[in-house]
């Protein structure tokens, strides 16, 4: 076969301000090239590394003890002045797979000293494309693309030392990007990439628009920093939109629309048109209305359970007299009336702004025409960019506004998506300030025929908050009511977070699984302002241990106190911890020992495999000082003892061979996970499993991402802990140990043969704000699942 060489010639200067942004096309075809000239006309030592190409160690383009030889380690490093050509091969391996988008995106960047280059302003896109849909006009799959980078630049730590912080889009701060033009009914590629040299997240919004993100219809794109994503956007609202809160995304008013699809008799029979009368009234708001006031004492200087807040209520007519419940639903706590609506339905809200501030209602996830929009841009309240506004920003207190828009075919969630996807409405009139002080509500986005089925579905809308209170649907943590429903029901959640900026909020089904984006999970990671809706059967609750099939009794588990040696900083380094650790038999004398399988696990307890329909059955024995206990994710199990494996715990279907889960102790599991007690489950498809209880064909291993805060461990001494004058100094704590499996430097048993069949399985069990983007130099993960997909880095998030 022909092969492909592809040139490109970079040379690199710092200029402040400036970003290099040269984006790399290429089409993933067996046998291409690329070839990438380099030249450093800067005056620090800088590359260029890839996040997903096949190369060899000479143009890696990245430092660090690999053990390789001086004449390997030129492209590791360019000085200044100096050229290399770096060659790149782009094999159909790593191109994108059939469920893919026509093109994936990627980065690339200067790798000498990562987070100063970054900051320099060292950063470009990749852009990796099927056969046949190269730049992907010429296929014509899209009538426009765009490449928008969501980074934070922290001046500071780049090589010039300036301080300052920008949020930028493609290095443009403040509004600065220059137009980014479409045509009505346009169909748009966006290239998205997160960046930023410290833990950052991105939820990208378009304004009045809905994307279509690997199949799934969404409202916001979530990004974090070192991670990139490709999604796509049929426009047909005219006029000028806003990207985020911060930079202007502009839509040019021009072109014809498609010929629409024609709906059948019944479908237009069942087109509905739905009115809301809401008000947003001012309300005393208890946070916890179970607790006694004695607790939460209102004049000290404690947290109080009661504030004044403003909440979106329903009534029946445009007199709003008459309440559409006479005491409003407990379960739906501060959150506004759902609204739900079909596609091609109409939705007329009649607001009456009953409150002191002015205020208004935009909705997530549908598009709308300006006069619907509701939104002030962050510029000012004349409109975008000075330009005086025709429509109407905001209600004023005492008046009254009708917002409406139709559902289009464009807003209707895909195959792939639920019955009905969770998007939002708040006012934002000052949206930081609207949402916190309560206006916040639900809207589910339906299939054709979704609202027909009565008390088929049960529906249950919850709202993560984080804002100075942690709570549920306004409701602190310490809420006695239960969400309850009957065994054999399928019941359909709608989550959200809103009120929190820079936080992932991984929320947990203890004994439960449910199907998100085609795979069974426990956990749902909700990133700020954005919605998912996952459904469960209940069926899988009740079962009859006399019909298992077989009975795994795993060795019997012990925990016993060790001294954790870590490689890490010049400080102190070894530390007490408690861990899982495996026996031969129900004596706990004699160690079981997994050779070199099992050598690379670490901190991790052992690992717990097990196949569909099987039982897990966990001998567990404490010889710590403190009470512990065994949690598993992912298992279904009543209150003994004993797992039961289905298979929503096990792989989606035959592509995926095993499911990977955690257990921990879960008496406190922030304290006892940070003590050291966590180790995998895989669960497995039938016929993988040998009798030995090790894979079969396979070489697996496991890594275990985590941010181990040894300031949250049982065993932390006070007097290692920073003195309150440290922190107020902001020296940094030296109890932080980055590490993989409990190991921060060169993680020992990574050993594998060239084209031998090997499987990952990544855990992250830490906070919030404890998220990894995983890559390895020189490879791309496939994603298994009902489709596969291709991936440069893996963000891997709090619970996955």
């Amino acid at each position: 076969r022909e092969e492909k060489e592809n040139k490109y010639s970079f040379q690199v200067s710092f200029l402040y301000l400036i970003i290099l942004f040269k984006i790399i096309y290429q089409c993933a075809l067996m046998g291409d090239i690329l070839l990438i000239y380099f030249k450093n006309f800067a005056t620090q030592p800088v590359s260029i590394h890839p996040q997903s190409a096949v190369y060899n160690k000479w143009s890696e383009g990245s430092s660090y003890s690999d053990g390789t030889f001086d004449m390997e380690r030129l492209d590791d490093a360019v000085p200044p002045g100096q050229s290399f050509k770096y060659v790149w091969n782009i094999t159909a391996e790593i191109g994108p797979k059939k469920a893919d988008p026509p093109c994936l995106t990627y980065a690339y960047y200067s790798h000498v000293n990562m987070v100063r280059d970054f900051n320099s302003g060292l950063i470009g896109a990749l852009l990796i494309c099927k056969e046949g849909n190269k730049m992907c006009k010429e296929a014509k799959l899209f009538n426009r693309e765009y490449v928008l980078m969501f980074s934070v630049f922290d001046e500071s730590k780049n090589w010039y030392k300036k301080p300052s912080l920008q949020y930028t889009i493609n290095g443009f701060a403040n509004g600065t990007l220059p137009d980014v033009q479409a045509c009505a009914y346009d169909h748009i590629s966006w290239h998205l990439i997160g960046m930023s040299s410290s833990p950052e997240i991105f939820s990208v919004h378009f304004n009045g628009q809905t994307l279509e993100q690997n199949h799934y219809k969404v409202s916001t794109i979530n990004l974090v920093g070192g991670a990139s994503v490709t999604a796509n956007m049929s426009v047909s609202r005219t006029g000028k939109w806003l990207i985020s809160s911060l930079v202007a995304k502009h839509l040019q008013d021009c072109g014809n629309p498609d010929t629409l699809r024609k709906l059948s008799i019944k479908e237009l029979r069942m087109i509905k048109s739905w009115e809301y009368f809401i008000a947003a009234e001012e309300i005393t708001w208890d946070y916890a209305p179970e607790i006694p006031s004695s607790y939460l004492d209102n004049f000290s200087n404690f947290i109080g359970k009661k504030y004044k807040k403003a909440v979106f209520r329903q009534y029946k007519d445009s007199s709003f007299t008459k309440p559409t419940y006479a005491i409003w639903p407990k379960e739906r706590g501060i959150l506004g009336p759902v609204i739900r609506a079909e596609v091609r339905d109409t939705i007329s809200i009649v607001f009456k702004n009953r409150a002191s501030r002015p205020y208004s209602i935009y909705v997530h996830g549908v598009s709308v025409s300006k006069d619907a929009e509701g939104a002030v841009y962050p510029s000012d309240h004349k409109g975008w960019l000075g330009i005086i506004s025709t429509f109407p920003l905001s209600v004023e207190p005492g008046h009254v506004y009708t917002y409406k828009w139709t559902v289009l075919d464009t807003d209707e969630p895909t195959v792939k998506d639920s019955q009905c996807i969770t998007k939002l409405y708040h006012s934002a009139v000052d949206m930081t300030r609207d949402i916190a002080s309560g206006l916040i509500g639900p809207l589910l986005v339906c299939k054709r025929k979704a609202l027909d089925s009565k008390g088929v579905q049960v529906f249950f809308y919850l709202t993560i908050e984080i804002h100075c209170l942690s709570t549920l649907n306004g409701y602190a943590s310490d809420r006695t009511d239960v969400l309850g429903f009957r065994q054999s029901e399928i019941v359909e959640w709608h989550l959200t977070s809103v009120g929190t900026v820079d936080e992932v909020v991984p929320v947990h089904l203890s004994g439960h699984t449910f199907l998100s984006k085609g795979k069974h999970q426990d956990i749902l990671n909700l990133f700020p302002m954005s919605g998912e809706s996952v459904d469960k059967n209940t069926k899988c609750l009740i079962y009859n241990i006399c019909k298992f099939l077989k009975i795994h009794s795993f060795s019997p588990l012990q925990i016993f106190h060790i001294l954790s040696q870590v490689r890490s900083r010049p400080a102190k380094t070894t530390f007490k911890k408690a861990i899982f650790r495996s026996y031969l038999d129900d004596t706990f004398q004699t160690p079981s020992t997994g050779g070199e399988y099992e050598k690379h696990l670490g901190i991790l307890g052992p690992i717990i495999r097990a196949e569909v329909d099987d039982v897990i059955q966990v001998q567990f024995r404490n010889l710590a000082s403190r009470p512990y206990s065994l949690h598993a994710h992912g298992l279904l199990y009543e209150k003994s003892s004993e797992g039961r494996i289905t298979k929503r715990s096990g792989p989606t279907d035959n592509t995926e061979i095993c499911k990977s889960w955690a257990y921990y102790s879960g008496v406190n599991p922030e304290k006892d996970i940070h003590s050291g007690l966590i180790g995998p489950i895989l669960i497995c498809q039938k016929g993988m499993i040998d009798n030995y209880n090790w894979p079969i064909d396979i070489r697996e291993f496991v890594l275990f991402f985590m941010v181990f805060d040894e300031e949250r461990s049982w065993y932390f001494e006070k007097s290692d802990k920073r003195t309150h004058a440290e922190k107020l100094i902001g020296v940094q704590s030296l109890n932080l140990q980055y590490s993989i499996n409990g190991i921060p430097y060169q993680l020992q048993g990574l050993k594998m043969y060239k084209d031998e069949n090997v499987h990952w399985h990544l855990l992250n069990m830490g906070g919030p704000k404890d998220i990894h983007v995983v890559n390895f130099h020189g490879q791309t993960f496939i994603e298994e699942g009902r489709e596969d997909n291709q991936l440069g880095v893996l963000p891997l998030l709090p619970g996955k």
